[in-house]
């Protein structure tokens, strides 16, 4: 994986996904998962605020030390019908 190959030359990196098992089995060293359907990983079109949301969670990991952290799932949930 890219990301892996980054953080080698010491840039931290961050994933963001929506399918935790396919996700989770990459290993990525820094992920974020939300619970929204696939093609609105950051949020419901036209949220701009709970998208914004999203991606300042999933930037705040990048602080973290690689080895210290879990994936993270958003608390977020999708409201509506997925499109």
């Amino acid at each position: 994986m890219i990301a892996r190959i980054i953080e080698a030359a010491g840039i931290p990196t961050v994933t963001l996904g929506n399918h935790p098992k396919r996700s989770e089995s990459v290993r990525y060293p820094r992920l974020a998962l939300t619970r929204f359907p696939r093609g609105a990983t950051v949020g419901t079109p036209g949220k701009a605020s709970q998208q914004r949301q999203v991606l300042e969670d999933t930037l705040g990991l990048l602080g973290l030390d690689k080895a210290q952290i879990e994936p993270m799932v958003l608390p977020y949930r999708w409201e509506g019908e997925p499109g």
